[in-house]
């Protein structure tokens, strides 16, 4: 019994046994395998038993389906191929060709637990071995509980100098740890950046403490993304403090962390209205690199007399701002990959994976300006079938999903050869445009290349099919100017081409015969010199008062 492994976006593997002769897969519960995934349709695909094995066909749905990194409407499924539905892979395993799963992992016997001389101490990311803040050294405890007494002996005092660095370096592998621990729970990067604020407290004694990002505007906007007050002493009105620009601007200008034992007549902090207002003792900002470049700050502030910072609190707020940065890197990166996954499936769907490539890779500008509404030079292509309600209306309805899928699969693969950017499909046609949203040389000669392989893939289809579902074509080209880009309501986008030459370019369809391939006069003028054409003089076609000069595409010269 054949059986898919299935990978979830959120990393969770179980294994789905193929029972049925038809299994759907979507988002919606009335499906037989459930994916729950925003980027699933709702009725995504199905996988149907057929006396030659399994296929899979694509309910048209809105990202597509993908078989080894390749989307399909219609594909046969063979043992290990890979389906990819949104963010879930399914391994398709057919047990009659293989009786070990590929992740099935063989173990060496092992020994006796009871007779091993290492202890073994049971982990676990998501748990935590007991309170780790009593990992804290503190000195002054250390010394008073007589930690350093020898038995028999009066109490050593080490020196102080030592004890301070042991502390410090204590408090460093303290929140390193917990950082570390707290990644592998928290994966909110809002949450983890607040969690590591309340770090610091622990081992800094602050009252105030500022995570700033800058903005778009520099050192003139800041972005409060975590701030935290101790609680004032029961029955206190003692107010907030905020925090100070004149600090921030310091260390970002300077490129600098920044302290200060008593801030309110530091001559560096002169000007500084927040720190004589809100009477802050002692204040420490460093600076969040990515790279060579600061995207923010953290600062700290005290306004007790017995609370100052000290070289050792900055050096530690420095090795923690390190950390903070990494982790908001890694939550910008993980965004943009996220956001670059997105636009590749939405841009697959439509253009050749040549073309998504220039977009992608185009720079964050050309991404954005890329569907844009704007004129061009493109060449439009309208393939048809011909005669297809009744065609449609002597076979079941699955069966007419079948064919136009296996129809529309062979001929939007060869417009990606082409470079071609699939437009729509329009009930038993397709709209093609060559020239959009990139331009390229040669964009008319590779849409008569891909109209002619169009053809002759026809050719091949039909004798794959039954007399009665066989079927012809007819195409129709032009180029001219048109508006490319996302026209629609703000509800819904679609990237398409509009003006005079889409419409000639279905005018001719129109006119064509079975399998005739017909250009307009621009396009002839761009492909005379490649192909050999049969001028069929002026023809009128609808929406337009004058004739048009049509060409027959009989082949290359």
């Amino acid at each position: 019994m054949p059986s898919l492994r299935v990978t979830t976006g959120d990393g969770q593997i179980f294994t789905y046994p193929v029972v049925k002769d038809k299994i759907s897969l979507g988002r919606s519960k009335d499906n037989d395998l459930v994916l729950l995934d925003n980027t699933v349709s709702r009725h995504h695909a199905e996988i149907r038993k057929s006396d030659k094995g399994h296929v899979i066909v694509d309910l048209g749905s809105y990202n597509g389906t993908k078989v080894n990194g390749k989307l399909i409407q219609v594909a046969p499924l063979s043992h290990n191929d890979i389906v990819q539905i949104g963010l879930t892979k399914l391994l398709f395993l057919d047990a009659a060709q293989s009786k070990v799963s590929p992740e099935t992992v063989l173990f060496a016997p092992e020994a006796d637990e009871g007779k091993s001389q290492y202890p073994v101490i049971a982990t676990s990311p998501f748990r935590g071995q007991g309170d780790s803040s009593e990992l804290i050294f503190n000195v002054k405890e250390a010394k008073s509980s007589g930690a350093f007494a020898i038995e028999g002996q009066q109490m050593l005092q080490p020196h102080d100098q030592y004890l301070s660095v042991l502390e410090r370096s204590n408090k460093v592998l303290f929140v390193l740890y917990e950082i570390s621990r707290q990644l592998n729970q928290i994966h909110d990067l809002n949450q983890l950046l607040e969690k590591i604020m309340q770090l610091i407290f622990m081992v800094i004694d602050a009252d105030a403490g500022f995570l700033m990002l800058l903005g778009a505007n520099g050192e003139e906007d800041f972005i409060p993304v975590v701030v935290k007050h101790r609680a004032p002493p029961p029955g206190s009105h003692e107010q907030s403090t905020r925090p100070s620009k004149t600090l921030m601007r310091r260390v970002i200008r300077d490129k600098v962390a920044l302290l200060t034992s008593n801030a309110m007549e530091d001559s560096r902090l002169n000007g500084s209205k927040s720190v004589v207002i809100q009477r802050i003792r002692s204040a420490m900002c460093v600076p969040l690199w990515r790279k060579d470049k600061i995207i923010g700050v953290i600062q700290l502030d005290s306004t007790r007399p017995e609370a100052h910072f000290t070289n050792e609190d900055l050096e530690l707020l420095k090795a923690i701002a390190g950390q903070m940065a990494l982790i908001i890197e890694q939550a910008s990166l993980n965004e943009q990959i996220r956001q670059e996954e997105q636009m590749r499936s939405r841009l697959e769907r439509f253009h050749s994976p040549q073309v998504v490539e220039m977009i992608l890779s185009g720079g964050q500008e050309t991404k954005d300006n890329i569907m844009e509404p704007k004129e061009l030079t493109a060449t439009i292509l309208f393939a048809d079938i011909i005669d297809f309600t009744p065609l449609a209306e002597k076979l079941p309805p699955q069966e007419v999903n079948i064919l136009l899928n296996r129809f529309f699969s062979t001929m939007t693969d060869i417009i990606f050869n082409y470079d071609g950017t699939l437009d729509k499909y329009i009930g038993d046609g397709l709209m093609a445009v060559f020239g959009a949203p990139m331009q390229k040389d040669g964009d008319a000669k590779r849409a008569v290349l891909a109209a002619l392989d169009m053809r002759e893939a026809l050719k091949k289809l039909k004798m794959e099919l039954d007399e009665d579902k066989r079927f012809d074509i007819k195409i129709g080209i032009n180029t001219g100017k048109v508006v490319a880009g996302n026209i629609g309501s703000p509800k819904r986008l679609d990237y398409t081409v509009i003006g005079d030459p889409v419409n000639i370019a279905s005018r001719l369809e129109s006119l064509a015969s079975p399998n005739q391939i017909l250009i307009g006069e621009e396009t002839y003028k761009l492909v005379k010199s490649d192909f050999l054409t049969n001028p069929l003089g002026p023809k009128k076609v609808k929406g337009k008062t004058s004739s048009i000069m049509v060409y027959e595409v009989l082949g290359p010269k």
